[in-house]
């Protein structure tokens, strides 16, 4: 009797230290509905998916009958009849288990296997195996069956890092799961037991085998399947949509975990449309040692990278003469200009002794000469004298580059960093070249353009904006900065980066270890770095940076750098239209502009150039932009629709009769407006009169 009592004891104390075990394991996770926050839905900029579908959420209701009829009568025919478990599927696993004398057989419901999906690990071990039970009572006592049903659908492991049906639906068969055949349903239910022996990839004649075994095993009064004569043939002619993506494309995705982590990004189910561009990065096949980077300098998105994630935004190495467009911006504004003369001989700097790179000296050189052909000697002079010592011209030197453009570097403390001595990585210098085609202004960068929750409802939309504006540089030092960047590529050091039809600016750097090409266009930036030793840019970095640069015309990213061109008069040649970015970097009033602008132009051709400025100024004069595109719908107009609004606004009447196409309609609408004209504006009733006299009306 004292035996029993102990063994009862012992037996409802083991029980219960069970049930409080698997209680607070249970109250200590997630809810049924959240998956894995890898299993989000990853988005190229067009909206097609960056890699193929992982996960996606299917409401219950949206899943087809015939496909939950197979996967009951296959998994669990007496689902809605348990609390979750099954003790006669249970007994005959046990027994199987003891005969074979080891556990093979499970006998788990739907419900236990959700446990298992989302608590447990897959080990097949007595331990594990009483703990699912516990859990699956839990969950059946927090859920309804429906729930627990539709969790499961969008949780059960389809082989291929694949989870719920829909997601294997989309991987398997390019296709919903609501216009799935029944052969192709029976397929992806024959998975759930052996999602690595019938992997369709792997073993498709296996997986296509566990469908015919389903079908087969189906009762002749089913609701859903009668087997025809083809039967077997039907099976076979399941067509699986082969696995064609990229592992690179992984980098795009491993680029922006960061930021999903910032955003508190739990519980995956998510759709993030990147700024990614598919073709762009399609068009480019770098090897190990090639690094770049792609942004729109207008917008700040991110449109490609190569090379890795690290290489790209983490690993620093030395810039070399890629540096050098950040002071001579300083030089130029201090006063030098592109025509002062610099010294090119032997110089000493505090015992440093630095070398040409050809190892000539020329005497002298102008200073467009020294940063086209990219000579060292003068540049190190031009640095040291920005300020009244060297010291002090290396302080500047590194503030700005510091703290204004915020680039994050190992910096020197002497003169070197004339020679890119600073360590850092292509995105810092991408980011910093801005400055140049947008006169002065550094776009915030961001790779997440929107992020839809799994309801499809739009919770995180990134605008641009702009992070960083150098104002302390001159309008006029920008722009005779873009003159000289763009004589690098056309006659200087970057020359095989010159591509017919693409204004290319941009600077070369051959520190020891690597090769350098930071430059631009007037939308897209990008920064290149090829890892090695003894390596020319001119036969390295340029070629390939010409390479990706080419693919900007077949992508749409082409367009070109503003550029005033007459630095010492600017005052009476800026024009809005003309050189927009210009004009409003200088501070003018654009809105006083339009007031007193009298238009030669037809109507048609400048809208069409308003909305060509629209465009432009978007991202870096959003406010202005809006105003323009308010100002243009509101006094745009046709003279033939709106005559007054016409004359009022100063347009051109006469460029506009010249441009006019004549026939019987328009030749007597404009003999009305003639007549009704003549007591208020005359002078345009003259012009019409005249116009339709010469054109013998």
């Amino acid at each position: 009797m004292k035996s029993f009592l102990f063994g009862f004891i012992i037996t409802i104390s083991i029980l219960m230290i069970v049930f409080f075990y698997s209680k607070d394991f249970y109250e200590d996770t997630s809810s049924i509905f959240l998956v894995n926050s890898n299993y989000n839905t990853y988005l190229f900029d067009d909206g097609d998916m960056i890699l193929p579908t992982k996960y996606k959420y299917e409401y219950l209701e949206d899943i087809p009958n015939d496909l939950l009829y197979l996967l009951l009568w296959s998994e669990d025919r007496d689902f809605y009849k348990h609390n979750g478990i099954n003790p006669k599927t249970m007994m005959r696993a046990m027994l199987i288990n003891l005969k074979n004398f080891n556990i093979s057989q499970g006998g788990s419901t739907l419900t236990q296997q959700l446990a298992k999906t989302l608590y447990l690990t897959y080990e097949r071990t007595a331990k594990r195996k009483v703990l699912d039970i516990m859990l699956s009572f839990f969950i059946e006592r927090s859920y309804t069956k429906d729930e627990i049903l539709e969790a499961y659908v969008n949780s059960v492991y389809l082989g291929n890092d694949i989870s719920g049906f829909a997601a294997a639906s989309r991987r398997y068969f390019e296709k919903d799961v609501d216009e799935l055949n029944i052969y192709e349903k029976a397929l992806l239910v024959g998975i759930i037991n052996r999602p690595v022996y019938a992997n369709p990839y792997k073993y498709p004649e296996e997986a296509r085998k566990e469908a015919k075994i389903l079908l087969e095993s189906l009762d002749e009064n089913n609701p859903i399947f009668k087997p025809e004569s083809n039967f077997e043939s039907q099976v076979n002619a399941i067509d699986i949509y082969p696995l064609n993506y990229n592992e690179e494309y992984l980098d795009l995705i491993y680029s922006i975990k960061e930021k999903e982590e910032e955003l508190n990004l739990k519980g995956g189910g998510y759709t993030i449309k990147t700024t990614f561009n598919r073709d762009l990065f399609n068009s480019i096949t770098p090897n190990s040692s090639q690094t770049a980077i792609v942004i729109n300098n207008k917008s700040g998105e991110i449109k490609s990278f190569w090379g890795g994630e690290y290489s790209v935004y983490q690993s620093k190495k030395q810039v070399g003469s890629s540096i050098k467009p950040f002071y001579y911006v300083l030089a130029l504004d201090k006063g030098f200009n592109l025509n002062t003369i610099l010294p090119d001989k032997e110089m000493s700097f505090g015992g440093w002794k630095p070398e040409n790179f050809d190892k000539q000296f020329r005497g002298e050189v102008e200073l467009s000469q020294a940063l086209i052909h990219s000579i060292n000697i003068p540049s190190i002079y031009l640095a040291s004298h920005i300020e009244n010592s060297p010291t002090k011209s290396v302080e500047r030197i590194k503030n700005f580059l510091k703290e204004d453009l915020e680039i994050e570097a190992n910096y020197p403390d002497d003169l070197t960093i004339a020679l890119g001595t600073l360590e850092t990585n292509p995105f810092n210098m991408v980011r910093a070249i801005n400055i140049f085609p947008n006169y002065g202004i550094i776009p915030e960068i961001y790779a997440i353009e929107e992020i839809y929750d799994r309801k499809g409802n739009l919770i995180y939309k990134n605008y641009p904006s702009i992070q960083k504006r150098i104002d302390e540089i001159s309008v006029e030092t920008y722009s005779a900065m873009n003159q000289l960047l763009r004589r690098v590529v056309t006659e200087g050091s970057a020359q095989r980066a010159n591509a017919e039809g693409i204004d290319l600016h941009g600077k070369t750097g051959s520190p020891e270890l690597s090769t350098w090409f930071v430059g631009y266009t007037g939308n897209k930036s990008i920064s290149v770095r090829i890892d090695g030793k003894d390596l020319l840019s001119s036969s390295s970095s340029v070629p390939f940076a010409k390479q990706i640069a080419e693919n900007f015309i077949y992508t749409g990213y082409n367009s070109e750098v503003p550029t005033y061109i007459n630095t010492s008069n600017f005052e009476q040649k800026a024009d809005f239209f003309n050189e927009p970015v210009i004009f409003l970097s200088k501070g003018y009033d654009f809105e006083e502009y339009l007031e007193k602008k009298k238009f030669q132009e037809d109507p048609e051709v400048l809208k069409e150039k308003i909305e060509n400025i629209i465009d432009e100024l978007e991202y870096i004069y959003p406010d202005i932009s809006k105003k323009l595109k308010d100002w243009m719908n509101l006094n745009l107009v046709d003279f033939i629709k709106s005559p007054y609004s016409f004359i009022q606004n100063g347009y051109d009447l006469e460029t506009y009769l010249e441009n006019i196409e004549i026939n019987p309609e328009i030749v007597h609408k404009l003999k009305q407006l003639s007549n009704e004209l003549s007591y208020v504006y005359p002078y345009e009733s003259q012009l019409i009169n005249k116009f339709l006299k010469e054109k013998g009306y």
